[in-house]
């Protein structure tokens, strides 16, 4: 998973990414045989987002890019059918809440999702001309990288 902050309060740009653990990704599958958990790798980078930027997210406006059209209508209508995807949609909900801040989820191609190369472990989509700092990611209680973006 992975995420970038473009700050236009104050220019900066910070990004992150990380592998998650076997046992992490276990809890997002409803079935014993489950393979697919694409919802919930689509969905927790925005909860890793709000916990690894708390301070700078508190009491914003901010504008989510998501590449992914169920995730970005999961979190636009704040629901999913999906058990897994709904519990990470209600973490979301409730941290805008008591954060005082207001989401807005934009669709965005993946070919042109600056978050793609850090969810995928490497910085070449993060944009250039903004020196994006590599930050490490808050994860929420239960959750454990593998592997981190340095």
């Amino acid at each position: 998973v992975g995420g970038v902050l473009c700050d236009p309060a104050d220019g900066r740009c910070e990004c992150f990414g990380c592998e998650l653990d076997v046992i992490s990704i276990e809890q997002w599958k409803t079935k014993s045989q489950q393979v697919q958990v694409i919802g919930q790798a689509e969905l927790f980078p925005l909860w890793v987002a709000r916990l690894t930027w708390s301070t700078r997210l508190y009491g914003r406006r901010v504008v989510y890019f998501i590449d992914n059209e169920a995730a970005r209508l999961g979190a636009i209508k704040s629901y999913s059918p999906v058990l897994p995807s709904l519990r990470i949609i209600m973490k979301l909900v409730s941290w805008d809440y008591n954060n005082q801040s207001w989401p807005w989820y934009a669709r965005v191609p993946t070919a042109a999702n600056c978050s793609d190369g850090p969810s995928r472990m490497c910085l070449d989509s993060v944009p250039k001309n903004r020196r994006a700092r590599v930050v490490a990611p808050i994860l929420p209680s239960g959750y454990s990288w593998s592997e981190v973006l340095r």
